[in-house]
Parts: structure tokens; sequence; C-alpha cells
């Protein structure tokens, strides 16, 4: 067998689960098999399992590898927003993502309105999905608590319930966008959606 480099093993490794994120959109998660997703790229089912143990390996790969890609360009562009027009233009840029990267939106897409989440599957995969439920939350919260602190905000909100009202939000337009319920872009509907949460809680020194 000849010996892969380390590029190329890593190269492999992008190729199936590009793949299986292809065959799990075209036949469903759980229809498709380890051969499907070999057979779709030329490779054997032992070489796929050279690098991962089974379907769940694959999905939890699939969901950890986006969220650090993610994370990446958000940190590049923005590491930390600590102003009420930073958190928005943080939320802009995902949604430029959004709109704009098909790959991105294809896996949005299958995470949240193709795949069948089991109980069994959900407990599997607790740990992952509070994690990449917490962070954005915390993104936020942090910058809602720092802009009250510098009184950009007033001292009445409940920046935790805010929070969770503007996360909800944002899943809220992103789960229409994906089903093609907003005639205008993402973009556009998180601005208007920021403008209205920065009107109704800065702090007017009139």
């Amino acid at each position: 067998m000849v010996r892969r480099t380390k590029e190329e093993a890593e190269q492999t490794r992008k190729d199936i689960l590009q793949a299986a994120l292809d065959m799990f959109c075209e036949k469903g998660y759980t229809r498709t098999t380890l051969d499907d997703i070999a057979k779709s790229i030329n490779l054997t089912k032992g070489a796929v399992y050279w690098y991962f143990r089974n379907k769940p390996d694959i999905l939890k790969a699939l969901m950890l590898e986006d969220f650090k890609n993610t994370q990446a360009k958000l940190d590049s562009f923005m590491s930390s927003p600590q102003t009420l027009p930073e958190l928005k233009q943080h939320f802009m840029f995902l949604a430029e993502m959004v709109d704009t990267d098909n790959n991105f939106r294809k896996l949005l897409y299958f995470l949240l309105l193709q795949m069948e989440w089991s109980t069994g599957l959900i407990n599997s995969f607790q740990d992952v999905i509070e994690e990449l439920s917490r962070r954005p939350r915390q993104t936020i919260e942090d910058a809602l608590t720092s802009a009250q602190n510098s009184g950009q905000i007033v001292s009445t909100v409940d920046v935790k319930a805010l929070a969770c009202t503007i996360h909800a939000v944002w899943h809220g337009l992103v789960m229409n966008k994906l089903q093609h319920l907003n005639s205008v872009s993402l973009r556009q509907t998180v601005n208007y959606s920021f403008d209205f949460f920065i009107n109704a809680i800065i702090s007017r020194k009139d």
C-alpha cells in the first residue's frame, strides 16, 4: 500500500465529509450507508473506516468542523463584539455566509430541516449540541453585558433573557431563509431585526 502524505490524508478526510454531506442531503441520514459514501468518491468502505468509526462519527465531525471553520471566519472578521453595532455586524457577517456560501447553507439545511434526530442520537450528541448552541448565545450575552456596562443600553434590560431572544430570532430567520419563506436576503432581515432591537434598548441621553 502506498503511504499517503499528511496533506493527502487530510484531503481524503475532507472528501469523505463532503461526500457524506452530499449523500445525507440526497438520500437522508438513515438511508445512507458507508458504502454509499465510499463509492461516491471511489473509495472502499475500509478506507472510510480508516478515518471514521461509523456514521455518527462522520456526522459529529461534520458538525464540529463546520463550527470550527465558521468560528475561525468570525474571529478573523471580529473576534469578540463589544458594542451593539459590532454585535449587529457579527450577525450580518454570518448572514452573508448563509446567503452566499452554498455548502454552509447546505449543511444548515440538512442539520435543521432534514436530519432524522432520534432520541438516542440526540442523547449521544448532547455534548456537541450544547457546545454549538452555547457559544453563539454567550457571544450575544457578552456583547450585551459590555454594552450595558458602558451605558449603551438601559440598565433595566435583562441581558440573559435578551440574549436568548436575539438568538431565537436569529435561528428563526435562518430557518425561514432555508425554507425560502423570505423574498429578501437574510442580510436584509437581520439588518432590520437588529435595528429594531437596538432602538428598543439603547440608552437615550436626551
